[in-house]
C-alpha cells in the first residue's frame, strides 16, 4: 500500500472506543477495498470446495434436477468464481491498486452475485413441491450455505447482501408460488434464520471496519515514522555536514588570523581549546589534555602573575577583561599572545561560562617597534635639517650682509669706483641678486622657525587699508619692470595679527602674481568685509599659469619644497602657512579669461 488517506485521532479514538462503526467519509472506499482484499485472501481455501458441496447436492436431488438445470448452476458458480480471481489479478497488476478501490469492492460484489445465482437457481430446479422431506433438506442445505456465506462474506456487507439476494429469492419464491403449509413454513423458518445471520453479519461487519480503519492507521503511522526517519537522517546528515563544514571554515580562519579560542563550562567543569590555540603555544593539537595550570606555566615568568589576575578579575566582576602577555620561549623565539576573556551569567548572575580568545601579535608589536624607532630616527633627522638650515641661514646672512654692504658703496659717486658704467651696472646685479638671496634667506629661517614650533605670532590691531596702500606703493618698481598696472579700491574694517607678517603674505601676494603676469596685464587689488571676514580679491585680466591649478604651492604647507617656474616656490608656501596661522584662507578661480586670488582674514573681534 503506498498510498493511505489520513484519520483524525479523535476518530481513532472513536473507532477504538467503538462509539463509532464507520470510517470517515473519505476513508470508506480504501477501507471497503482493504475488507475486500481480506475476504479474498480468507475465503481462498473455501473458494473452491463449493463446488464439493454443490456436487453432494446434485447427488441429493438427483432424481429431481435434469442434466442442464445441474449443468446451468455449475457454469454460473463456475463463472462467478472464475471472474472472481480475474478481477482479484487485474486489480494487484494495477500500480497503484487502491487508486480504483471502489470499482474493485463493487465488481467484487458482482461477483458474489453471479456466484449466488448459481446456488439461487439450484433452490429453483431441486425444490419437489409435494415431497416435503426433500423441502426440508433442500431448507437445510440453503441454510448451510448461508451459514458458510456469514462466515466467508459477512465482514463485506455489500458481497454478503449481493449473494444472499441471488442465493435466496429464487426457493423463497418457489415456497410462496406452491403456498403449502410446508413450504410456508420452511420460508417462515427461512427468513428468521438470514434475519439473525444479517444481525450476526453487521456486527461483524462492524469490528472488521474497525479493524481495518486501526490497520490504516497503523500502516499510515508507519508510514509518518518512516518518513519522519528519513528527515531526521537527511536532517542529521544536513546538521553533520554543514557542522563540518562550519568547523573547517572556523579553523582556516582561526589559522589564517592566528587566532585561537577556549571555552570553560562550569556544569561540567570542562575545559576546550581549539586547534590554533595549541599552535599559538607551540604544541600540536591534542597533544595535551586543556588545563588552565598547565597553560599559565607556559607564561612567561614575568607576565605570569599579572595574567592570573586578570583571569581572577572575570570570575568576580563578569566582565570582559584583555591582556597581552609573553610565552615562554618556542624553539628560540618569544611569542606575544593578545588574550581577550569574558564570562557568560545565566538569569540569576551565576558564570555558567567563561570563554577567550588568544591572538599572536608578535609580528604586529615588531612593526610598531620598527615605526616607532623609523619615527624616531625620522624625527632626530628633521630636527638635524632643521637645525642646520637655522644654523646655515645665520652662518650666510652675516657674510651677505658684509657684500650688500660693499655693493652699495660701489654704487655711490662719492666713492669714486662708480665712475666706469660698466662698473655701476655690475655693482647693481650684485647689489639686486644679493637682496633676493637674502629674502630666501629669510624664508627658510622662517621655516625652521616653523618647524621647530618657535614662530610666535603678535595679536595687535592692523588698519588695513593703510598696510594695503603701503604694500601696493612699495610694488610699484616691480609693476613699472614688468609693465603691469595695479588697481586699489574698496575699503574693510581692521583685523587682528601679526602686522609684519599680514605685510608678508601681501607682498608675496603682489610680487608672485606681478611675476608670472604678462607684459601689459591689469590687476585690481579690492577689499571688502564679508561677515566676520575681511576679503581681499586679486583680479588678473590675463590668466596667470599655474596659479589656478597648482594646488601644491596654494594648497599645503606640505609641497614647500616643490619647484615653481625658476625657483623653489617657498615665498607661496610660507605665504599659505601664514594665512593658515591667522585662521584665513586662500583659493584661487577662473573668471573668463583672467584670474583672481581670494584672501580672507578674520576682522578685529572674530579672531
Amino acid at each position: 500500500m503506498n498510498r493511505i488517506e489520513g484519520m483524525s485521532a479523535d476518530r481513532l479514538k472513536r473507532l477504538i472506543d467503538e462509539t463509532d462503526a464507520t470510517p470517515e467519509p473519505a476513508d470508506r472506499p480504501l477501507t471497503d477495498a482493504v475488507i475486500a482484499e481480506r475476504l479474498y485472501r480468507a475465503s481462498r481455501p473455501t473458494r473452491y470446495m463449493a463446488f464439493l458441496f454443490m456436487a453432494g447436492l446434485f447427488a441429493a436431488f438427483w432424481h429431481t434436477l435434469q442434466g442442464w438445470q445441474m449443468a446451468l448452476c455449475f457454469a454460473f458458480n463456475l463463472g462467478g468464481t472464475l471472474w472472481f480471481d480475474h478481477l482479484r489479478r487485474r486489480f494487484a497488476s494495477r500500480p497503484d491498486p487502491f487508486a480504483a478501490a471502489d470499482v474493485w469492492t463493487t465488481r467484487f460484489a458482482l461477483a458474489s452475485a453471479v456466484t449466488g445465482t448459481g446456488w439461487g437457481l439450484l433452490g429453483w430446479f431441486a425444490f419437489a413441491p409435494d415431497n416435503f422431506e426433500s423441502q426440508l433438506t433442500l431448507g437445510f442445505a440453503m441454510c448451510g450455505l448461508i451459514t458458510l456465506s456469514v462466515l466467508t462474506r459477512s465482514v463485506h456487507l455489500p458481497s454478503y447482501y449481493t449473494f444472499m439476494a441471488a442465493t435466496l429469492t429464487p426457493p423463497l419464491l418457489r415456497c410462496l408460488i406452491e403456498g403449502t403449509p410446508g413450504a410456508l413454513t420452511i420460508a417462515f423458518c427461512g427468513v428468521v434464520f438470514v434475519i439473525f445471520t444479517s444481525i450476526w453479519s453487521h456486527n461483524a461487519h462492524d469490528r472488521e471496519l474497525r479493524s481495518a480503519a486501526l490497520r490504516l492507521r497503523n500502516a499510515e503511522l508507519i508510514h509518518e515514522v518512516e518518513q519522519a526517519r528519513a528527515m531526521a537522517e537527511t536532517a542529521r546528515d544536513l546538521a553533520e555536514d554543514n557542522y563540518h563544514r562550519t568547523l573547517d571554515s572556523l579553523q582556516n580562519a582561526q589559522r589564517i588570523g592566528n587566532v585561537g579560542n577556549w571555552d570553560w563550562y562550569a556544569a561540567t567543569d570542562k575545559l576546550f581549546w581549539s586547534d590554533q590555540l595549541y599552535r599559538l603555544i607551540g604544541k600540536a593539537p591534542g597533544s595535551m589534555t586543556p588545563d588552565g595550570e598547565a597553560f599559565l606555566a607556559l607564561v612567561d615568568a614575568e607576565d605570569r602573575d599579572r595574567v592570573t589576575e586578570r583571569l581572577k578579575e572575570v570570575t568576580r566582576s563578569g566582565t570582559r577583561v584583555t591582556a597581552e602577555f609573553r610565552l615562554k620561549p618556542i624553539d628560540g623565539e618569544t611569542r606575544i599572545l593578545f588574550a581577550v576573556t569574558e564570562a557568560m551569567q545565566d538569569e540569576t548572575g551565576k558564570i555558567v561560562r567563561i570563554a577567550g580568545t588568544l591572538r599572536d601579535v608578535t609580528q604586529q608589536r615588531d612593526y610598531e617597534n620598527a615605526l616607532i624607532a623609523a619615527k624616531a630616527v625620522a624625527e632626530r633627522a628633521s630636527r638635524a635639517k632643521t637645525n642646520f638650515l637655522g644654523n646655515l641661514s645665520h652662518e650666510l646672512r652675516t657674510p651677505l650682509n658684509a657684500v650688500i654692504g660693499f655693493a652699495e658703496m660701489l654704487t655711490l659717486p662719492r666713492t669714486g669706483a662708480a665712475g666706469t658704467p660698466r662698473t655701476a651696472e655690475y655693482a647693481s646685479l650684485i647689489l639686486t641678486s644679493s637682496r633676493e638671496l637674502l629674502v630666501l634667506i629669510d624664508d627658510l629661517l622662517d621655516i625652521a622657525q616653523i618647524e621647530t614650533g618657535q614662530m610666535e605670532l603678535k595679536s595687535e590691531t592692523i588698519a588695513m587699508a593703510a598696510l594695503i596702500a603701503e604694500t601696493a606703493a612699495q610694488a610699484q618698481p616691480a609693476l613699472e619692470k614688468a609693465d603691469c598696472r595695479l588697481e586699489v579700491s574698496g575699503g574693510g574694517g581692521d583685523i587682528r595679527g601679526d602686522a609684519q607678517r599680514v605685510r608678508q603674505i601681501l607682498a608675496t601676494l603682489l610680487a608672485e602674481t606681478i611675476r608670472l603676469s604678462p607684459p601689459g596685464n591689469r590687476l585690481s587689488l579690492a577689499s571688502a568685509d564679508e561677515q566676520t571676514m575681511l576679503r581681499l580679491t586679486l583680479t588678473s585680466e590675463a590668466p596667470l599659469p599655474d596659479i589656478a591649478a597648482d594646488t601644491a604651492l596654494l594648497h599645503g604647507f606640505e609641497a614647500r619644497v616643490a619647484y615653481h617656474a625658476s625657483d623653489l616656490g617657498l615665498h607661496l608656501a610660507l605665504m599659505k602657512e601664514l594665512v593658515r596661522r591667522h585662521h584665513g584662507d586662500l583659493r584661487s578661480e577662473t573668471r573668463g579669461d583672467g584670474t583672481a586670488l581670494h584672501l580672507r582674514l578674520p576682522l578685529a573681534g572674530h579672531a
